[in-house]
């Protein structure tokens, strides 16, 4: 379908867009996939024609056919290595399950400093605020066979003979 153009680089329909219908990156799109094709197919005819061949067309200069293989082994033994490196950082970036820093952040914020009773209150009127709900009091609830309340009172428990004690 032809689309008709009017003045000022403006289409029939009103919407902005070059007056010829093509935009740069289409242009540069297309140049580079017909030239990644184009390697290809070179890539491709110098693998697998033989020497023999290509001499008696007058191509005499060319890499070893050893390189063939190689090339896109090498490529492909570099993309799984940067694949591991790159999950191997990640992996040696993270904090230990025990270090603080893997529970709470400088933007953590208990329920005292949220002026929250209770990290369960009844927000049935309003939304709570955010707060981090602590480690121990979750794994309490989960794993521990308690209801929240009972795990919280046992939390502030703890909390306050620590407190206590320091």
């Amino acid at each position: 379908m032809r689309q008709v153009h009017g003045r000022g680089g403006f289409a029939s329909n009103g919407s902005p867009g070059p007056s010829n219908g093509v935009g740069t990156a289409e242009v540069y799109g297309f140049v580079g996939w017909i030239a990644s094709s184009v390697a290809y197919v070179i890539y491709m005819l110098w693998a697998y024609i033989p020497a023999s061949v290509l001499e008696a067309h007058g191509v005499t200069y060319y890499p070893s056919k050893h390189w063939a293989v190689a090339v896109p082994a090498w490529v492909c033994v570099t993309v799984v290595f940067v694949y591991w490196l790159y999950n191997g950082l990640c992996m040696a970036a993270v904090p230990a399950p025990s270090a603080g820093a893997s529970h709470s952040d400088w933007a953590s914020r208990c329920k005292e400093e949220a002026g929250m009773a209770s990290y369960f209150s009844d927000a049935s009127s309003s939304i709570p605020p955010l707060v981090d709900i602590p480690q121990e009091l979750v794994s309490s609830i989960l794993y521990g066979d308690l209801t929240p309340q009972e795990a919280e009172e046992q939390y502030d428990r703890v909390c306050r003979k620590k407190g206590a004690v320091e």
